[in-house]
């Protein structure tokens, strides 16, 4: 188990740096990628008899999400949105009229819901990343939420005491959450203050920046946490998928990028800059 682990790392940590360093088309085309495959292994973890979600639905909504934030932005989110829906309703009217899905409805709010969440939140990851000195960004984001997630285990698993979640992840405690966001608020603090000399003085990345935007990401990223863990325990299944031996599925690895993705990009263009230093 511990060998396979340190296998997927070794392989994923180079891999994906550099897929960051390379930006453009290269970044795009992966993050699609990579989150067309979670959406499969959603609809997967939510079709039962009589309710099929069509993974590849769900994959082209989240996959052209995606896309079309690398291309336009925020415009045209409104168009790609409505067409998403009217076809997912057109898909689920016939399935339920002449292929006989009894829980088509149910399954037409999870295929929404699904293409929203890994779609629509997966976006923002090329929105971090095509921000100015956005390959900085992202790199003190991912090292923040790194670091809320080891510190938080490791904490917890020293001192827990008191439960953060008693039905969604019991294992979880309020003494690790506070040590996740003094972990997240160091390592956001550490890697900005590190990043400060080679992005220039004009890159608007300093210590207090990556110190706040730590703090945001070790408080609020354990949402996407405990979503999955939500989902997977209504469904009754422990991982996602397996897709990394030792480490489950890949909505398993990305639940807390998706919120801290959100998080970072909002904080570097709404919140760092107004920090007086």
């Amino acid at each position: 188990m511990m060998r396979d682990r340190l296998v997927v790392i070794l392989i994923l940590i180079p891999t994906g740096m550099a897929v960051l360093v390379a930006g453009g088309a290269v970044f795009t085309a992966l993050m699609a990628l990579l989150l067309g495959m979670a959406s499969w292994e959603y609809a997967r973890l939510f079709s039962t008899p009589g309710k099929n979600l069509p993974a590849w639905l769900l994959a082209a909504g989240c996959a052209g999400l995606v896309v079309l934030r690398a291309l336009f932005g925020f415009d045209h989110a409104g168009v790609a949105l409505s067409g998403i829906i009217l076809f997912s309703v057109f898909w689920f009217l016939w399935r339920f009229e002449f292929a006989g899905e009894k829980k088509a409805a149910t399954a037409l709010g999870l295929t929404l819901g699904g293409t929203l969440y890994l779609g629509w939140l997966g976006g923002y990851f090329v929105s971090l990343r095509l921000l100015p000195n956005g390959y900085w960004w992202f790199i003190i984001c991912l090292a923040a939420v790194g670091a809320a997630d080891s510190t938080a285990y490791l904490v917890g698993r020293a001192w827990g005491r008191h439960p953060l979640t008693r039905r969604i992840s019991p294992k979880k405690t309020w003494e690790g959450y506070i040590g996740g966001v003094a972990g997240a608020a160091l390592a956001g603090l550490a890697v900005a203050w590190m990043f400060q000399w080679p992005a220039g003085p004009d890159s608007g990345i300093h210590a207090s920046g990556g110190l706040l935007l730590g703090i945001l990401i070790g408080m609020i990223s354990p949402l996407g946490d405990l979503a999955i863990s939500m989902m997977k325990r209504e469904m009754a299944q422990k991982d996602s998928g397996d897709f990394f031996p030792g480490h489950g599925g890949i909505l398993d690895r990305i639940d807390s990028w998706l919120v801290t993705a959100v998080i970072g990009y909002y904080a570097v263009i709404g919140l760092v800059p107004l920090l007086p230093f």
